[in-house]
Formats: structure tokens, C-alpha cells, sequence
């Protein structure tokens, strides 16, 4: 080295490359060392690459800088510059002027502004003096990295590539990838000697933080195989960062010192990367980012032990996960020793003097900004607790591995101290070299850098607590929330509820229970009566199932067994000849993964509808039975109704506290989960005995499947987002969903009853409305927590529970239960009685008298022309009939011709005041999509009724009959009454309730159980003769002077009627001749208009049509659908039909009605002959019937019936329009 070399502020070698330049040309280690310490006294010196000022745009090219070649790499100092001649001859610059000038001036001004956000963006500035962050100001990242590229940065702490792809622009580095992958081997390593090969003596030592201080929770390994990956990537970021800074490199980094054994630890730890680089030993695994979500902070007396519960996840310990370890390899024993050096550091002057200072420093910055203090202390949390670790490996492998003669020489404890005695001269153990370096460089007082992450750890807590965090949730009108990209209004949010329960309930009746099995028995109901539970009962194994007083109907262990060998399809399914235990493998494993299926929504709907939601340490800690481990259970039944009470929380295995929680299930979900317990589980549990030859059974409610895979946070999380996608269409997360729990218990319910921040927050507004319970307490001398703990508690009082706790929690998950419209628990006793009335109910009631306010003032014409057209207006009866459905009239029937516009008598309300919810009955399937498309073309919210995904939103609902009575719809009714959204009930083609036929579609009779849900009643069709008004009415369950009716004229004056009789001796064959002749004349008389043909009995119909030539239409048949869109379309112009073709066929073209049969009564003639001439034109109905044909059907309208043929259509007219009363 020259003298030139080292005299000037610029030289060929940084100071810390000297002594690796001298060994290169053969000089001496001992002689290098000497003139590498004689260098760094000189004065004047650049000591980092990081302080070279390098222009980020030269103003002159650099000239002739030297540079060192190697063929065609360049390489060494000033290798990233190149010379460049000034082009000889150049022509001057043309100056424009006018426009041309201005608009160069544009694109100079906006290359300028470019660069400024460019540099912004990219380049840490220092700020303005008066822009206050104490967080920045007590990290003092900002003086130390101002100038720096955040980009550079990023990139130097990324994973490395050992094998870039050759699609994509990336640079091998196997000597970092091999210290990437040396650092987590070295991490799971240390965690594994800590769960095998230290005792609690060693742990309780390790989790200190100062000098003199007792711990009582040890050193707790992280809880799974993933987290100890995710959580080591702090300090392989660090080694990423050092090892890019040490090597040559032309980006501007952070200046930091090694001190000298940090300098030959990272020297020999980069040798010992080189020989596993060059040998291939390393593996590359791939690395997660460290996740942390919000909202899953703690608030605790002692800040570091809350971090510290920040560390622990998911619901498994490792210690039988993680194998024992043997041995550390020579590239971890390295990085160790790298790693305790950087730790072992003493500060003397300032924070930034240590190495391992300044790249925490690098981590704290973020692409657009820096790590605040809800996002940096988990960084350090997981810095501190691998460092942890690593001092344990450390100590072990100073103590080294321990001998039968030191652990077995002598008993200390009764002989004397003989030091003479060389077997009492001990060495030191790990838990004196722990100690050691607890005391010298882990704790605070050590000044070290453990104690500066400890104490920012501490301090971003303390801001973090202090400081309110960013809102999200926002309101829109009265129940529409907006929480960051998610928006739905709550009638949304119930629908997903009731949704995933009615799903999750079909699956376990027809799916596990085999509920759609006609060979075996009925599924039994659940004796909620007479359930009963003794929560002080802890003996291994019991549950409530098991209490001598519960008395279920049959024996749930066998059960299940049973009825699979009752019915022979099901038993063929699960068994199999040619193996050893006669069981189908695949079947039993297709079964068990719809267990799975059925827990995974369980799991999700528990979550949702239990009150506060708890977080899923919690939720996967629960057990169905006791344990001989934990002696408890967490499921009990209180008073009919099914409660988790939960001990475990996030934070246990640092704290050893444990909180305990009563969540409430309402009965509808309550059910499926007693349900389960009682009839599935016994059967799954021998089925994984059997088939997996499982020695051990978990007690876990949510245990890891018979493949293996186990509930983690992030499985969790999945299933509650593929659920609400499913539901709601938007993604809910764990943290997204227990921000918006909270907001919308603010928003509805009372005060005292709304979910709290953390569940162990203290209750004012409870204390304030049980004042009056708490004075004879106070009287005593003591709180009513103290009375509850101590004082006259209950025999079957749960250990650790307090009875007013535990109504608290009672009425905040009913209360909860109530808003999303569960209503089987709502009978709670005296106390439900006396409960205040929550907001969601009093703003309910506003809503509702609001609404029906507004529409009784409306004006009925100018909103229709508001919907409709400036040219629209009322026709027939139309207007009286809407006046009285606005006006509120609690029954309203209205008798109206087909294409009068019946329809419009609902549609204009819904439409018009869009907060409620109208439930149209409508039994045709055509029919639901004619009004569907209607509804939507005038922007009105319209679904069909679907139990999988309840419509709470809709404005309007379309149901079948046989829906309309079902449990499920019923269900959903009383939701919308308790919401207080339903506003009327309409009942389309209302004379379907008359129907007298007990073999078709029976369930219309029963629409009068409708009439329970206490709202307007509006019945509507254009076939109700005076005659059986009475009978609709009393099938209704309404008194006529409850009822407005309103009639228009019916009579179809452009339909001709005739009767054609064929002699009694005429044969079968004879009669179908007839008829095909018949049919196929009038297609000759109306050469473009259709016929339909009516008989009664499907084999008939049947015959017929294949004598025509054309479709068959009954119920049974395949392809109803298509059979009418081609009959209605032209393409066969007769068709041959049962009455399942009576209402809803609205084909303008139809000339010709023939019935065969007598029909069954005078509506359906009165329906199935009005299919002819809808379009105004001349049409016929024809009746060929044979003398002496008996009825198919008695009636007691039998006798009017036989006068309809004679009197043709004067009769029909009258009876079906009832003139004579109109």
C-alpha cells in the first residue's frame, strides 16, 4: 500500500478490509492484525462505505477513474463508473419559442415535480423541525438512516436466492442463503433443547428481564413448528443485513463498527457459510412474513409479560411435536457464536455503537414510512425470545454434555462440603452459565442491546395503550356499516347468520344423522327440559350427557350404530368383505370429512353467534369432556341453554392466569352442537379407533382431523372467509370481524350489555342497573364480586365462576342472540321480563312507525308515475285496492282479472318504501321468475326464499306454499317481526287455499298458520266466487268483518263454452279417436293458435299425448320447464296436461281449452278454461265426457258443478266472478 494510498480521505481499501487484503497477498494473520490495528489509529480516516459521499448526478463526467478488469466482469473500487467523451460536432440545441416554449416548460415542470415525489417516496428526509412523533424521536431511526434509499434497504434485508430463476432478474447468493437457513436451524434447534433438555430451574432463569427479579411462569416454547420459522426472521433479516453492508456493494448504507469479536465471529461464521455454500449442505425453506393483526392487544400491569402473550399461538403444545436434537453443525455453532457476540456487547456511549442497534434500525422502516408502535414490538418480541433461546444453547454448550459420575458422585444434600474431594469440585452447569449471562448482557442495568429492545418494547406499549387507534367503522343511514372495504347493511349480516345455521343444520341431520333415511326410526328431539349438568363434577371423560338426572330418549352411544344397520343401503356403504375389520376405508373417510365439514362451520357459527368472539386460543381450548390433565370441560348447560366457558386465553403460558368467560348459545345453534355431542360423536370416535387404530381420543371440540391437520389461527381464519364470501359476499378476517362485533353492539345494544374491548373490563353501566342488588353487599362489607367468590355460593356453582359475572355475560350473549333474530332462547324467566329494552329494538319500532307513516301519507298516483312513466296510471280497482293496503288494513282480498295488474298492488308499496320487507306467496315457479325480472327492472331488491341463504335484506321475498309452512320459514318470519321489517304478507292466486285435493300439493291448504305472524294480509286472485268466500276466510283464521274486499269483473266474454258427451257404451279406444279428432280440427280452424288438452290421471295424459304427438305436462315430469317454453314459442302447438298447467300459463295464443275429465272443482275448470283467449280474441273451451262417468274427486260443490256443463258460460261467469254481488 502506497503512501498516496492512505494519506488522502479516498483509498483503494476501507480500514476494516485491510486485513484480508494483506492476508491475500500472503502476509501473516499475527502481522495482518498488527498493521490493521496500526491503520485504524491514523486520524482522518473513512471508516464504512456507507460514509463515502457519492453524487447521486454528476455534473461532469468522471475521468479516467481506474478500474480493475478481470475479463469481461469488472470488479473492485470505482467499478460502477465508466468514462464518457463529449460528442464531437454536436449541433446547438434549438430554443423554441410560442407554444412549443410553454410546452417545454410543462414537461420541465413535471419532470421536476417527478423527481421531487420520486425522492420523497424513496429517500428518508429529515422532516421539519416543529412535526412532533416521540416515537421517532426515541428511536432516533430517523437522524441515523436520513439519506438512505428505502428501497436499498428493503432489498438488503430480504430472503436470499441460492438458485435465482432463470425467468426472472435475480442474483445467486448461496453464501447468505446458507446463513438464512443456518439462522432458523439454529432457532429450532435452541427451541428444542429447551423443551428437552433444561428443567424449570434454567427456564425461570431465562425469562427474566432484570437483575433481581422472580419469574413464576418459565420460558414457554412457541406453540407450533410455523411460528418459531416466522418468528426467527427478525434475526435473519439482521444477518441478510450485515452480510450485504460487508461485502462492496454502490448503494449508500448505514455506517456501524463490529468490535473485534464481533468481527472474527462474523468472519469465521461467512468461512463456515463458504464450505456449506460449497458443499450444498444448505436447504432453502420459504419464509412468511411475520403477521400481526389488530386489534389482539392486552392490556396488563406488567408491559413486558403483554408482549410476551402477543408470542403464543394456536391450541397444540410442541413438546411432542419437535424432535429431541442431537447435535449443532459447524455453520450453527458459528452463527450462534455470532449472534451471542452481538448481544454480549456493552453500550459506553451511544444506542448506535452497536451493530445489532443499527440493523434493528433497518427493520424498523416499512416501503412508505417506518414501523409504528403497534407493529414494531412484535418485531422485538420475537428478536428477544429467540435470543432467549439461543443463550439457553449457548449455556449448554459451554457446560457441555453431563456425565453418569457428575450426576450420580455424591448426595450434597447430607454430606459436608469436602472440597479436597475432587468430586465435589463441580464445573459449571447451564444453569450457572444462564446466569451469567442473564446478569451480563439479557436483563436491564446490563446496558446492553436487550436492554435498549426492552425498553422500546415497553415504551411502544405505552403509546400503544395511550394513543387511540386509527377508526374504521362507520354507519351509513340506520343499519348499513362500512368498515374499510367492507360494507353490508345488518338485515345482510342475519341473513349469513341464519344462512350458515340452516346450512350447518343440513348437513348434520342428512349428512351424519342420516335424516333422509325412510328405513330406519325418526331422529329423536332434544329433551331441553330435562337437560341437566353438575359443572362440580371433574371426573375424567364426564360431560353433561352423563349426568344421572338427564334423561335422553334413546342411548346416544349406540344410536348412530344402530340406525346405520337399519337401513341396508347405508350399512352396504360402510361395509366391505375383503378387508380385516369389514369397514370401507373410503366410505368411512368420505363421512368423516363431512364431520369435518360440519365442524369447520360449527366452528365459524359458535364463533359468530356466542356473544363477544373470542379469540381462537380460546375457541380451540374448548373440550367437551373432562380431561385428567385439566380436570374441566368448557361446554355446560345452564337453565336450556348450551354455554362456553372458557379458562384458557391467549396469554396463558406466560402469565399462568386464566380468565374465565361464559359465552351463550342461542337453542338453534345450542341444538346442533347437543346434537353432536350426544348422537354423532360416540360414532365418530369408534370409527377413528377402528380405522386410524387411534390409542388416544382428543377431548378438544375441535380437534385435528383423522388426516391429521390440525386448527391453527390461520385455518380458522380461512373457514370464517370462505364462509362470509359465501354468505355475505365480502371476506370477514378474525380481527376485521371482532372490530365490527364491537361496533355494532355500541350501535344496538344497551350499554351494559355491549361487548367491551377486552372481556375482563370493568361493567358501569351493569353496576348502575343492579344498583339495588349490590347494597345488601355493601351492607355486609364487601363487593358483590367478593360475595360471589366467598360468600353462600351455590352447590352446582363452577369453581372459579361468579354468579353476577356470570349474568352479565348471560345478558350481553342474549341480548346479542335477540339482534340477530334467534328466537327460541327469548323466554328467559322473570329477569327477561324486567330487562331494559336495547336500542336495535326501540330504533326497530321507530323505523317501522316511520315507514308505515310515510306511506299512508303518499300519494298513490304520483308514485306510480314515479315507478312507472309519466303515462301510468290506475286501472280497474287497482287504486282502492292500494289505498287500502297503504292505509294499513290488517286483511285485504282483491278479486281482479288476469292482466289487470295485481301485481302492482305490492310491487308499488315495496317500492316506494324500500325498509321493509313483503313475503308474496306465490305457488308457481313461472310466475317467481316473471315477478323477479319485474321486481329487478324497477330497481326493487327481490330474492326467492332460500334456507341456505335467508333474504333479510330483500324488499320483497317470494316463497312456495310448501316453504311457507315450513320450520325454516317460520323461523325466518319471526326474525323479521322481531326486526320489525315485515310489513305484509301477500298470498298470490289466494284461492290455491281452497284446494279440496289431499294427493296434490296438500300444504296449500295449511297457509292459513300464516295468519300467526300478526301482520297485513293481502289475498289476491281472479277466481273467488262469492260461495267460497267464507270457507277462505275461515281457513285464514279471519273474521269477515276483518276483511276489506274488493271485486272488479271477472266474466270472459270472448270465450265460447261446449259440451261434447259421448255415449255411455263407447270404448276406451273409441273416446281417444274422439278426441285426437277433435283437437286436431280446431288446430285446422286456428291455424296459428294453440290448444291445450286437460285430463286428470297422469297415465291417461300420458297416452294421449304420445296418440297427438306432443309433450305430456304433469308434476312428475322431467323437463317442465322446456316443455313450455317450446309449447309457448310455437314449436308444437298442442300440448296434453294434468292441472299442474292450470295457474301462471300466460300464452296470449291459446284457442282452445279441451278437458277430457270432469274437472276436480269449479275453480280449476274456472282456472284451466281461462288459459283460453288471454288476448282478447275469439277462443272455445270444449268438455268431451262419457255418460256415466263417475268423478274422480267427491266435492261438496259436486252438484253446482254438474250445472256448469249445462249452463256453460252464464254459470261459470257467475259463480267464478260473482256479478250478482258486485
Amino acid at each position: 500500500m502506497t503512501d498516496d494510498s492512505v494519506a488522502g480521505a479516498y483509498f483503494e481499501h476501507l480500514v476494516d478490509q485491510v486485513k484480508s487484503h494483506l492476508q491475500r497477498h500472503r502476509v501473516s494473520r499475527k502481522q495482518a492484525e498488527l498493521a490493521a490495528e496500526d491503520v485504524s489509529s491514523w486520524a482522518g480516516l473513512i471508516q464504512y462505505a456507507g460514509e463515502l459521499e457519492v453524487p447521486s448526478q454528476a455534473i461532469q463526467a468522471i475521468h479516467q477513474l481506474p478500474i480493475y478488469a478481470d475479463g469481461l466482469m469488472c470488479q473492485g473500487p470505482g467499478s460502477q463508473y465508466f468514462e464518457v467523451h463529449q460528442p464531437d460536432g454536436s449541433s446547438p440545441d434549438v430554443v423554441p419559442d410560442g407554444d412549443a416554449a410553454w410546452a417545454q416548460v410543462g414537461e420541465q415542470m413535471a419532470k421536476a415535480w417527478a423527481s421531487v415525489e420520486t425522492r420523497a417516496q424513496n429517500i428518508i428526509q429529515a422532516g421539519e423541525t416543529d412535526e412532533v412523533n416521540p416515537w421517532l424521536e426515541r428511536t432516533q431511526w430517523l437522524p441515523y438512516l436520513v439519506g438512505m434509499e428505502r428501497p436499498e434497504l428493503l432489498a438488503c434485508i430480504d430472503e436470499p436466492v441460492a438458485e435465482p430463476d432463470p425467468r426472472q432478474e435475480q442474483q445467486a447468493e448461496p453464501v447468505e442463503a446458507a446463513m438464512w437457513a443456518a439462522m432458523e436451524g439454529l432457532a429450532r434447534f435452541s427451541q428444542a433443547s429447551v423443551i428437552h433438555r433444561i428443567g424449570v430451574f434454567v427456564r425461570l432463569e431465562a425469562i427474566r428481564t432484570e437483575k433481581h427479579q422472580t419469574r413464576f411462569q418459565p420460558l414457554q416454547p412457541y406453540m407450533d413448528e410455523k411460528s418459531i420459522g416466522d418468528h426467527t426472521r427478525p434475526w435473519q433479516q439482521m444477518l441478510m443485513f450485515f452480510a450485504r453492508t460487508q461485502r462492496e456493494h454502490a448503494w449508500k448504507s448505514p455506517a456501524y463498527r463490529f468490535t473485534r469479536r464481533q468481527r472474527e465471529a462474523w468472519e469465521a461464521l461467512v468461512e463456515a457459510a463458504e464450505k456449506s455454500a460449497g458443499r450444498d449442505e444448505a436447504e432453502e425453506e420459504g419464509e412468511e412474513q411475520i403477521e400481526v393483526e389488530d386489534g389482539e392487544d392486552e392490556t396488563m400491569a406488567d408491559v413486558d409479560e403483554a408482549i410476551e402473550e402477543m408470542e403464543t399461538h394456536t391450541d397444540e403444545p410442541t413438546a411432542n411435536a419437535i424432535s429431541e436434537p442431537q447435535t449443532l453443525s459447524s455453520i450453527q455453532k458459528a452463527c450462534l457464536e455470532f449472534c451471542i457476540a452481538l448481544l454480549s456487547q456493552s453500550i459506553t456511549r451511544k444506542e448506535y455503537d452497536s451493530p445489532m442497534v443499527c440493523a434493528l434500525a433497518v427493520l424498523g422502516v416499512k416501503e412508505d414510512g417506518w414501523k409504528g408502535p403497534e407493529q414494531y414490538p412484535p418485531v422485538l418480541s420475537a428478536v428477544i425470545k429467540v435470543a432467549r433461546f439461543m443463550v439457553v444453547q449457548q449455556a449448554l454448550e459451554l457446560s457441555g454434555p453431563l456425565d453418569d459420575e457428575d450426576e450420580f458422585d455424591s448426595d450434597s444434600a447430607y454430606e459436608s462440603d469436602d472440597s479436597s474431594n475432587p468430586a465435589q469440585r463441580r464445573r459449571k452447569g447451564c444453569l450457572q452459565f444462564v446466569q451469567e449471562m442473564m446478569n451480563r448482557f439479557m436483563v436491564r442495568g446490563s446496558h446492553s442491546p436487550m436492554q435498549w429492545m426492552l425498553d422500546l418494547r415497553t415504551y411502544g406499549l405505552k403509546i400503544h395503550y395511550n394513543t387511540t387507534s386509527r377508526g374504521h367503522v362507520e354507519w351509513v343511514g340506520r343499519e348499513e356499516l362500512l368498515y374499510k372495504s367492507l360494507q353490508f347493511s345488518m338485515a345482510q349480516f342475519r341473513g349469513m347468520v341464519h344462512g350458515l345455521a340452516a346450512e350447518s343444520r343440513r348437513l348434520l341431520m342428512d349428512e351424519l344423522l342420516f335424516g333422509n333415511s325412510r328405513a330406519a326410526e325418526p331422529i329423536p328431539s332434544v329433551p331441553w327440559d330435562s337437560l341437566r349438568d353438575n359443572p362440580t363434577d371433574e371426573r375424567p371423560g364426564w360431560n353433561f350427557l352423563k349426568d344421572h338426572r338427564t334423561r335422553m330418549p334413546v342411548n346416544g352411544e349406540r344410536w348412530l350404530f344402530e340406525r346405520v344397520g337399519q337401513d341396508a343401503a347405508i350399512r352396504d356403504r360402510f361395509t366391505k368383505r375383503e378387508t380385516r375389520s369389514g369397514i370401507d376405508k373410503q366410505e368411512v373417510e368420505r363421512y368423516m370429512d363431512r364431520v369435518v365439514a360440519f365442524r369447520e362451520k360449527l366452528a365459524v357459527l359458535v364463533h359468530i353467534v356466542e356473544g363477544q368472539p373470542a379469540r381462537w386460543p380460546e375457541l380451540g381450548s374448548v373440550r367437551h369432556s373432562n380431561t385428567v390433565k385439566g380436570g374441566h370441560r368448557n361446554i355446560f348447560i345452564e337453565d336450556g341453554m348450551v354455554v362456553f366457558v372458557t379458562r384458557y386465553h391467549k396469554g396463558y403460558n406466560v402469565s399462568g392466569d386464566v380468565k374465565i368467560i361464559h359465552r351463550y348459545l342461542p337453542r338453534e345453534v345450542g341444538e346442533l352442537l347437543v346434537y353432536y355431542m350426544w348422537l354423532v360423536l360416540p360414532f365418530q370416535q369408534r370409527l377413528e379407533a377402528m380405522v386410524w387404530e387411534k390409542e388416544v381420543i382428543s377431548s378438544h371440540m375441535w380437534p385435528a382431523d383423522p388426516s391429521g391437520r390440525k386448527w391453527t389461527s390461520d385455518r380458522f381464519r380461512e373457514a370464517l372467509k370462505r364462509e362470509s364470501t359465501t354468505g355475505l359476499g365480502q371476506a370477514l378476517t378474525i380481527a376485521a370481524y371482532r372490530e365490527i362485533a364491537i361496533g355494532i353492539s355500541r350501535r344496538f345494544l344497551r350499554a351494559s350489555t355491549a361487548f367491551r374491548t377486552e372481556e375482563g373490563e370493568n361493567n358501569e353501566e351493569w353496576n348502575e342497573e343492579n344498583a339495588a342488588a349490590f347494597v345488601a353487599d355493601e351492607q355486609a362489607g364487601h363487593t358483590a364480586h367478593v360475595a360471589g367468590m366467598v360468600y353462600a355460593r351455590g352447590i352446582m356453582e363452577q369453581a372459579g365462576a361468579v354468579a353476577d359475572r356470570r349474568r352479565q355475560f348471560r345478558m350481553s350473549s342474549t341480548d346479542w342472540h335477540r339482534f340477530l333474530g334467534f328466537q327460541a332462547d327469548m323466554q328467559d324467566g322473570e329477569e327477561c321480563k324486567k330487562r331494559k329494552r336495547a336500542p336495535f329494538e326501540s330504533e326497530a319500532d321507530e323505523a317501522r312507525i316511520d315507514r308505515w307513516g310515510r306511506l299512508r301519507k303518499m300519494d298513490t298516483a304520483a308514485q306510480l308515475q314515479r315507478m312507472m312513466g309519466k303515462a301510468a296510471e290506475f286501472r280497474g280497482v287497482q287504486k282502492e285496492a292500494i289505498d287500502a293496503i297503504v292505509a294499513g288494513k290488517s286483511h285485504v282480498v282483491a278479486v281482479m282479472p288476469t292482466g289487470a295488474g295485481k301485481s302492482m298492488l305490492f310491487m308499488l308499496p315495496a317500492w316506494a318504501e324500500q325498509g321493509g320487507t313483503t313475503v308474496v306467496v306465490v305457488p308457481l315457479i313461472a310466475l317467481r321468475g316473471d315477478m323477479m325480472r319485474r321486481c329487478r327492472k324497477l330497481g326493487i331488491s327481490c330474492a326467492e326464499w332460500e334456507s341456505r341463504c335467508p333474504p333479510d335484506a330483500a324488499a320483497i321475498v317470494l316463497v312456495t306454499p310448501e316453504s311457507a309452512v315450513g320450520e325454516e320459514f317460520a323461523t325466518f318470519l319471526n326474525r323479521l317481526r322481531a326486526t320489525r321489517q315485515l310489513d305484509r304478507i301477500v298470498i298470490d292466486e289466494c284461492h290455491i287455499v281452497l284446494n279440496r285435493r289431499y294427493d296434490f300439493r296438500k300444504e296449500m291448504q295449511r297457509l292459513g298458520k300464516l295468519a300467526a305472524a300478526e301482520t297485513q294480509m293481502v289475498m289476491l286472485t281472479a277466481t273467488l266466487p262469492p260461495s267460497e268466500e267464507d270457507e277462505l276466510f275461515r281457513r285464514m283464521y279471519v273474521e269477515r268483518e276483518q276483511v276489506e274486499l274488493i271485486r272488479a269483473a271477472t266474466a270472459r266474454t270472448n270465450v265460447a263454452y261446449r259440451v261434447i258427451r259421448v255415449g255411455k257404451a263407447a270404448k276406451k279406444k273409441e273416446v281417444e279417436e274422439m278426441v285426437v279428432r277433435t283437437v286436431r280440427q280446431k288446430l285446422r280452424r286456428h291455424k296459428k293458435g294453440k290448444v291445450v288438452v286437460y285430463g286428470n290421471s297422469v297415465p291417461k295424459v300420458k297416452e294421449l299425448a304420445q296418440a297427438l304427438g306432443c309433450h305430456a305436462y304433469h308434476h312428475k315430469g322431467v323437463g317442465k320447464a322446456s316443455m313450455l317454453e317450446e309449447f309457448a314459442a310455437g314449436k308444437q302447438r298442442v300440448i296434453v296436461a294434468t292441472s299442474a298447467l292450470g295457474m301462471g300459463v300466460d300464452i296470449p295464443d291459446i284457442r282452445c281449452i279441451v278437458h277430457i275429465d270432469w274437472p276436480f272443482t269449479v275453480l280449476d275448470y274456472a282456472q284451466e278454461s281461462g288459459r283460453a283467449g288471454r288476448d282478447g280474441l275469439r277462443s272455445e273451451a270444449v268438455m268431451i265426457v262419457q255418460e256415466g262417468q263417475q268423478r274422480a274427486a267427491e266435492d261438496k260443490q259436486g252438484e253446482v258443478e254438474q250445472q256448469l256443463v249445462g249452463a256453460r258460460s252464464r254459470i261459470s261467469n257467475k259463480h267464478a266472478a260473482g256479478r250478482d254481488r258486485h
